[in-house]
């Protein structure tokens, strides 16, 4: 296989086309308010004509650039050394080497640009960068499927299996396959991220109730009533028919922004397949623009489930698995699959790590961890209320307390940790119920820290760090998070797998 590529080669002629398309869309990305601009003000025919020749000048540029990236962009595999070589730039001439066995990911997606140009885009990531590290923009797929092959060490899984559906009678040793289904995207498009767009709407709704409340603070009760019958008749119905106006427009808003949310993940995610074999999961995804993710199970740092009471009601959840990252808060740092049923889960994470973890050992916040929730969302916000506002705003601080209390005391009945010989897994969240697990042996550094106002109650915070991402666990017993720590490392430094 190295030889097959040992000699450079270009990208596909049709990413000529591809490229203009790309590096015109930058152009028009930064130049788009001059055009508005004529379009809304400049109506002189000359002007157009200028614009047109203008226009297709530019394009004309981004051709010779696109063609000039294409003649001088090749990738090739080093016959010596095994090293995939890069080789890219107009100007400034670029030269990019990964080792094979550092390589993390290798991607074959197909937007949508791509699928009308039959034509594939391939990506490239290793550890160390929260950017892909290579991106062969126009690549068919039988090459992609060979570079892949070789740099990962095995067969594509996804698209092999995919390519040859029509011999499903031969596949009796196929990879192991789990399918999202519709009905499971729906379920979670449905419950999932709308309190957030709810939280959102709130602001809306607390300003148009403002708004009209300083209308009836205009006139006063006599003026009402000293007024005609009929004048104060309809001047009540103009006051009130916005007031409906608007919270059916708030709820309008925010069943769309349900439907939206629904909408955008069967786009993103529709026909999840997820193949297991061999040391990797394979998953391939999308309607509009396809796309094919690697999850390696030596290099998975911490796995994330996510699911709240609507979805336990629904039997769905969102699992996040994050990988080596140079970039932990970055969406490119974890593999999400959304929409998977407990069982599903289950296969996944027995998958991965060969086993489901059992936790029999767990640690609590302590109640002082009450006083500084308290302290910072309760007793702040009403200094600063009695300190800059009136009376008026009253309702909107009582109901703001009643939310921030109640949000309290969920996020401290669901703080845990739980561990054992092998797993260390952080329960966290309000209504969106978060559980971070990392495997022991993969912690690269530990924080144990005590401020000193907390040594007579034996509280402290202990901080687990990964290549993948980090988990917290603060205000607890700091005697029984010294010995986790202390075990921790020794796990560490005992062990003897390999992870990258």
């Amino acid at each position: 296989m190295d030889k097959a590529f040992s000699t450079p080669r270009r990208q596909s002629k049709i990413g000529i086309l591809l490229l203009t398309l790309i590096n015109f869309g930058k152009f028009l990305k930064a130049a788009w308010p001059l055009y508005v601009l004529f379009f809304i003000r400049d109506k002189n025919p000359g002007s157009i004509v200028f614009y047109i020749i203008g226009t297709v000048g530019v394009l004309a540029v981004m051709f010779l650039v696109s063609y000039l990236q294409y003649r001088n962009f090749s990738y090739s595999i080093s016959e010596q050394t095994g090293e995939l070589i890069i080789n890219s730039g107009i100007i400034n001439r670029k030269k990019v080497s990964i080792e094979k066995n550092k390589i993390q990911e290798v991607n074959i997606n197909q937007p949508l640009i791509h699928r009308l140009l039959n034509i594939y885009k391939l990506e490239i990531d290793s550890p160390g960068s929260d950017k892909k590290e290579v991106t062969v923009n126009a690549i068919s797929l039988k090459n992609a499927r060979d570079l892949k092959h070789y740099l990962m060490g095995y067969q594509t899984l996804a698209t092999d299996v995919l390519s040859t559906a029509s011999t499903s009678a031969s596949r009796v040793d196929s990879p192991e396959l789990i399918k999202i289904s519709v009905t499971s995207l729906i379920k979670y498009g449905l419950t999932a991220n709308y309190l957030k767009s709810f939280l959102g709407l709130i602001g809306i709704m607390i300003y148009v109730g403002q708004s009209v409340l300083d209308l009836f603070r205009e006139q006063s009760l006599e003026e009402f009533i000293s007024g005609s019958a009929s004048q104060n008749i309809n001047a009540a119905l103009l006051h009130q028919v916005p007031v409906i106006a608007i919270f059916l427009l708030v709820f309008m808003l925010f069943i769309v922004g349900i439907a939206v949310n629904l909408v955008t993940n069967l786009v993103i995610y529709y026909g999840m397949k997820i193949f297991k074999g061999g040391e990797r999961l394979s998953l391939e995804y999308g309607l509009l623009n396809t796309k094919n993710a690697i999850i390696s199970k030596s290099k998975v740092q911490m796995v994330t489930e996510i699911q709240n009471f609507l979805q336990k009601k629904v039997n769905v959840l969102q699992l996040r698995v994050s990988q080596i990252s140079g970039e932990v808060n970055s969406r490119d740092s974890y593999t999400t699959i959304p929409g998977c049923s407990p069982k599903e889960k289950n296969d996944l994470l027995e998958f991965l790590w060969n086993r489901m973890p059992v936790f029999k050992k767990m640690l609590r916040p302590d109640l002082r961890k009450l006083i500084i929730g308290h302290l910072l969302y309760i007793v702040l916000p009403v200094i600063i209320f009695v300190i800059f506002l009136d009376t008026s705003y009253f309702p909107l601080l009582a109901a703001y307390l009643l939310a921030a209390e109640t949000g309290i005391i969920m996020a401290f009945r669901n703080s845990r940790l739980y561990y054992n010989e092998d797993f260390i897994m952080v329960q966290s969240g309000i209504w969106d119920l978060k559980r971070k697990t990392i495997e022991t042996e993969k912690i690269q550094a530990i924080k144990l820290q005590q401020y000193f106002w907390q040594n007579k109650s034996d509280l402290g915070s202990a901080t687990f760090f990964t290549a993948g991402g980090r988990i917290s666990f603060r205000s607890s017993s700091y005697s029984k998070l010294r010995k986790l720590v202390n075990y921790s490392l020794y796990k560490v430094e005992s062990t003897s797998k390999s992870w990258m």
